[in-house]
């Protein structure tokens, strides 16, 4: 067995690469979207603390988007059941994530707080919405004929 032939990858490992490069550039846009609506809506409605605020939404959506990436990577070798319990998990990270962020800036006087709050809204809906079309839509087989 040469090296070449051990790196060749299966169809289903295939399939589960164009599904996570999918989720890379669906989440890509998800962030570039959020950022970029939330700071000029934010802007727009409060001056420069709306701008932070639609900031700190931007910079969450991109936080939630890479520990999708990293799950689905981490998991691209354990089947679509696993993945899906891993990225339910996931979730529930990000809740409790977003509940200490949200604690945590409650406060701040650097930012507007509606912004920052309905920008973290759409950055949490957003991922969700994201990774739940990719992973639905994504084409994977449940049996690998090449795998040993």
């Amino acid at each position: 067995m040469t090296d070449e032939s051990a790196r060749q990858e299966t169809y289903v490992q295939a399939a589960w690469t164009r599904v996570w490069k999918t989720m890379l550039v669906r989440g890509i846009i998800l962030v570039v979207a959020v950022a970029v609506l939330g700071m000029g809506i934010g802007y727009l409605a409060a001056g420069t603390q709306g701008l932070n605020g639609g900031a700190v939404g931007g910079g969450l959506a991109a936080v939630f988007i890479i520990i999708t990436l990293v799950i689905m990577y981490a998991g691209r070798n354990m089947g679509l059941t696993a993945i899906a319990g891993f990225l339910g998990m996931g979730f529930l990270f990000k809740a409790f994530v977003f509940m200490i962020v949200i604690w945590r800036l409650k406060d701040a006087t650097w930012l507007d707080g509606t912004v920052a709050f309905f920008t973290i809204v759409a950055a949490v809906i957003g991922s969700s919405l994201v990774e739940a079309l990719t992973v639905v839509k994504g084409r994977v087989p449940y049996v690998d004929p090449e795998a040993k």
